[in-house]
Order: C-alpha cells, then structure tokens, then sequence
C-alpha cells in the first residue's frame, strides 16, 4: 500500500522461465507490488533482490498521457532501424486498421492505445515481462493475438488479470493476493 501494508510479510521468488499470475481482488495491492518490484516505488519495509542480466519488459494498465505521436511514430521511435513496412505490419499484427495506424495515440480507445504499447512490448528485446492488466479494454481478437504471444514467449512473465480464462493455459504458477493480505476481503 501507499500508507500501510495491504500484506503480511512475504517472501516471493521468481525464477527463470517462470510465468505467474497475480491475481486477487481490486484494491489489494497488485499494481503496487510489480511497481516495487520494478523500483518505480519503494516498498514501505522489506527489499526486492533482483538478479543480473534483466531486460524487463513493463506494461502499465493505463498510460495515454496526451500522447500527440501517430502509432507508427510512437513504434517508429522505440525501433528506428526498422523499415516502415515492418512497424506497420507490426501494428496490424496487434489488431490495428490502417486508419488507426495513422490516428494519434491521444484519441485511440483504450484498446486500441494498449495495443500499441502491447505492439512495442513484443517486439522489445527481453528476458522477462511484467503486465498490469493487459487485457483490459481488448477485444476478443487482441486477446487471443496477445494470449498466443505469451505461450510462445521464452522468458518469465509476471501478469496480473481477472481473467482466468485468459491467464490458465499460460502461466504455470498463480499467487493469490488475497491469501496474503492484510484486508478483509469479501
């Protein structure tokens, strides 16, 4: 939590090749367990060991923030040395039309923004990914886009859904927050 802890003491150990939901009611402290994880922010007590060699992958639940770039450039700046058929066909791969290709991030639905960040997470180098809700505002389509890249993925994950029929068949491991916490949950 921000003031209090919302959990018992916890030790938690994630290892390589590791896939692991984190589930558990609104309010119970998910999104600022994988932000102290990340060291966006400090955990009230305790310390987070992380070992060598991450290349961390994160996907915010929400981050639009007035973006005024289309979605090619918002792609093209994170991968400049790709050609401009690659990132559009790196979008299409991710569920966008054409039309949304050259729309700017600010007036994207909130599906079609994660998306893009989905699209840009994907094709980013690294060894672990750590999702805040990925599936939110997706369609069914995206979902299962999404669900497919996830199985294939080789490295860890740490994903964090209400949606077990999204998450089962991908993860090999679930912590239950409510088990841990600190709150009465009903």
């Amino acid at each position: 939590g921000y003031d209090s802890p919302l959990t018992k003491p916890l030790n938690l150990l994630m290892e390589r090749g590791q896939k692991i939901a984190l589930v558990g009611a609104n309010g119970l402290g998910k999104s600022t367990l994988l932000k102290s994880l990340l060291g966006i922010q400090q955990p009230l007590s305790g310390k987070v060991h992380r070992g060598d060699y991450q290349n961390i992958g994160y996907f915010e639940q929400e981050d639009r923030s007035g973006n005024t770039n289309t979605c090619i450039e918002e792609v093209w700046q994170e991968f400049p040395s790709k050609t401009q058929y690659e990132i559009r066909a790196a979008l299409a791969k991710c569920g966008l039309t054409t039309k949304q290709l050259e729309s700017k991030i600010m007036v994207l639905s909130g599906g079609e923004a994660a998306k893009v960040r989905i699209c840009k997470i994907l094709n980013t180098e690294t060894n672990i990914l750590i999702l805040d809700e990925p599936t939110n505002h997706l369609d069914v389509d995206a979902k299962d886009e999404l669900k497919r890249a996830l199985k294939e993925y080789k490295g860890s994950i740490l994903l964090v859904s209400h949606e077990p029929e999204f998450y089962r068949d991908v993860v090999t491991e679930i912590w239950n927050c409510e088990d841990w916490t600190t709150k009465i949950v009903y």
